[in-house]
């Protein structure tokens, strides 16, 4: 893809949040630099399996990047990046507020070289405020957000994710943000400063909960796709062990289950006639065990159901859908080992 193609990014970042979005934008066609001190290789080299020195994780972000090993506490290494700095469209770094000012590489000091440079801080809380220099992870962010609060079991515990809901949010804000400004740059000129909060990232997924309370309803009650308070938007065990996923929110597609499973009985006119405190729930979870998790797919497939099924991490590979959709792609390391990344959600021509 080449939509940012002539773009060029020095990438000052490490772990997940940062480098998922330069890889993003590398993605999308721009060049992105990434840049690490022998002091401060990125931890993500370190995450798994190694392959060719390094995780598979690592590989997955940054094999679309050129890799630099460059010392900026030396004067030889900071000339470097300056030279570097200076022919660049942005710079996206990810340490703590005030690093980059003690190395000669904050915003002030690059814009004094580069005056149309687009600087993206991504930091956990921000720059200014009276969190900035709390250390924090995914589950701190989703905690403070509120989130965590939606995400609780049956006895109302709190369930800690398999994955990094903010992390990979504040990556994708962070690209959002780094285009947006390039836009300015485009249309003025200009450059800009662009603080991103990974905890910050996280505050839209709140859309429907916290509208409902703020329109006087209860979410616990009235929020009709957390799983647990209607039989039409929740989670069904299957005979082989295996889940669905049942997201049919409109009546219209829970009457069409209905049908295809024979029981028009179940049928109803009023969405609140289904919530789970008024609907025999028991009666469903009961019928979906009575078929493995494929025999259901195959019946509900090409129907206006909204079903499908919960696919585990090793299926998703072969499973028709993502073969289908072309989620995967495919790249080597530099001694050619051949691994997979998830390729760009979108398309381009």
């Amino acid at each position: 893809m080449n939509l940012l193609e002539g773009i060029t990014i020095i990438d000052f970042t490490r772990l997940l949040p940062g480098p998922l979005a330069t890889h993003l934008l590398a993605q999308m066609g721009a060049e992105v630099i990434k840049i690490e001190s022998p002091k401060r290789m990125d931890y993500a080299r370190a995450s798994g399996t190694q392959i060719d020195g390094a995780s598979v994780l690592f590989h997955q972000l940054n094999h679309n990047k050129t890799l630099k090993l460059i010392d900026y506490n030396t004067e030889t290494g900071k000339t470097a990046i300056l030279e570097l700095i200076a022919n660049a469209d942005a710079i996206i770094e990810q340490f703590r507020p005030g690093a980059m000012d003690a190395w000669g590489l904050g915003y002030e000091q690059v814009k004094a070289i580069n005056p149309e440079i687009v600087y993206v801080s991504l930091t956990g809380y921000g720059q200014q405020n009276d969190y900035s220099n709390e250390a924090g992870h995914d589950f701190n962010y989703l905690a403070y957000a509120g989130i965590m609060s939606l995400l609780k079991d049956e006895q109302g515990k709190p369930s800690v994710s398999d994955t990094q809901f903010a992390d990979i949010a504040s990556s994708y804000m962070a690209v959002i943000a780094t285009q947006a400004a390039l836009l300015k740059k485009a249309s003025t000129g200009k450059g800009s400063f662009v603080d991103v909060s990974i905890a910050d990232a996280i505050n839209p997924f709140l859309a429907v909960p916290h509208a409902l309370h703020k329109g006087g309803m209860d979410y616990r009650m009235f929020n009709i796709i957390n799983g647990k308070t209607t039989v039409n938007y929740a989670a069904y065990e299957c005979a082989d062990g295996k889940w669905l996923s049942v997201a049919a929110m409109e009546l219209k597609f829970w009457n069409n289950i209905c049908e295809l499973v024979e029981k028009p009985e179940w049928k109803r006119q009023n969405q609140m006639e289904l919530l789970a405190s008024v609907f025999n729930k028991a009666q469903v979870v009961a019928l979906f065990k009575t078929k493995t998790r494929d025999e259901w797919t195959a019946i509900f497939k090409g129907h206006d159901v909204c079903i499908a099924p919960i696919l585990e991490i090793e299926e998703l590979e072969d499973a028709h859908y993502h073969q289908n959709k072309g989620t995967f792609e495919h790249f080597t390391t530099p001694n050619g080992e051949a691994l997979t990344t998830v390729a760009l959600p979108f398309k381009s021509e």
